[in-house]
Parts: structure tokens; C-alpha cells; sequence
């Protein structure tokens, strides 16, 4: 495997975890902005606590695409790789999909950054 297609695996695999902080961030940021402009309009609901929760979804849908996409990827790889037992097959597909994003960067450090590459030009 290429060096530039394993650095791009790890931005793909990070991606979900950088997007989780922001939407944690941003869910803090929401909340704590419009409950200040409740106090200030006397309880009348601010609509922009609806614009804030769109990009609030958009963050979520973005994370979950990206983390099935990193799942999906490391999933075939797992099953593609020529040196792998069944058993180990069946032990990492197992653990990408019940564990999830934990999994995917443990999997990009064990399996992904251990290969030896051959790059071929």
C-alpha cells in the first residue's frame, strides 16, 4: 500500500472523532447561546436555535457517512488480505462493527500502518 493512500486512510479514519468533538462543541455552543437569548426576548423561541440545529445534523450525517464509509473500507480490507486466517477475518469484521470508530483507529494502527508496502509506480 502506497504511503500518500495510508495518509489518507488516517484523515478518513480520524474524520468521524474531529467531527464528534465539533458536534459536542457545537451542542454546547447552542444551547448555552439560546438560553441567553430566551432571557433576553422574555421566552419567545429564537429561530435560530433552528438554523444552528440544521448544521448540527449536517455535522452528524457527515460523521456517520464518513465513519460507515471508514467501516465499509477496513471491512473488505480485513476479508481481501491474502495473509489473513479466516479467524482473524471473522475477529476484526466482527469488532469494526460493533465497536465503531474505536475500532476503525485501532484497526489503521494495528493492521493499516503495520503493512509492509511495496509502493508500485
Amino acid at each position: 500500500m502506497k504511503s500518500s493512500t495510508k495518509i489518507w486512510l488516517g484523515i478518513f479514519t480520524f474524520l468521524p472523532l474531529v467531527l464528534l468533538l465539533l458536534c459536542f462543541g457545537f451542542i454546547i455552543t447552542i444551547f448555552l447561546d439560546n438560553i441567553e437569548e430566551l432571557q433576553h426576548n422574555h421566552n419567545q423561541f429564537p429561530l435560530e436555535f433552528l438554523h444552528s440545529i440544521f448544521w448540527f445534523v449536517f455535522l452528524i450525517i457527515l460523521m456517520a457517512i464518513a465513519s460507515l464509509g471508514v467501516k465499509i473500507y477496513y471491512i473488505v480490507h480485513v476479508n481481501n488480505t491474502e495473509g489473513n486466517d479466516t479467524n482473524k477475518k471473522i475477529i476484526w469484521t466482527l469488532i469494526l462493527i460493533f465497536l465503531g470508530l474505536i475500532a476503525s483507529v485501532v484497526y489503521y494502527f494495528i493492521e493499516i500502518t503495520s503493512i509492509k508496502s511495496i509502493d508500485k509506480h
